[in-house]
């Protein structure tokens, strides 16, 4: 034990023992307070440790994937011009700005999808998005007429 209490020095630390610590930094989500607690070291080395011997950093922020955003906003534009077509016993003003909204949505989506070069965005994809504009066109003009 060093002169600052229960943490030992890394010196005397066993590589196997320092092998436990890095292979729990770095493949759990256990807290850095709750890792030096239980292997009796402070956060200064233990950062330390792993900066030395470039560790995989914890917790690396998910890439986006932004094909995948876009088609989920689709999905959830679908549901949402479906919940309006079942859902609707009067035509007003409100009903006519929210496909409004819908609408610009829409448009913003295709114009992100079209500035992203991506494989997601082949025929498939632009054929739904073609279909669920097509969609969102007949309702309004509906909404006109009534």
């Amino acid at each position: 034990m060093s002169k600052r209490g229960n943490v030992a020095p890394s010196s005397c630390r066993p590589p196997a023992e320092w092998q436990a610590i890095r292979i729990a930094y770095e493949t759990t989500r256990e807290s850095i307070p709750s890792l030096c607690a239980r292997y009796h070291l402070s956060a200064r080395t233990l950062y330390e440790r792993a900066k030395k011997e470039a560790w995989t950093p914890r917790h690396q922020p998910a890439r986006l994937d932004r094909a995948g955003i876009i088609g989920r906003m689709f999905r959830l534009l679908d549901r949402q011009i479906l919940h309006l077509e079942h859902n609707m016993t009067a035509t007003g003003e409100k009903e006519v700005a929210v496909l409004g909204k819908l609408a610009s949505t829409l448009e913003k989506l295709i114009d992100i999808e079209a500035a992203t070069d991506t494989p997601a965005a082949g025929p498939t994809r632009r054929k739904d998005m073609t279909d669920l504009r097509d969609k969102l066109a007949e309702r309004i003009e509906q909404l006109k007429r009534a």
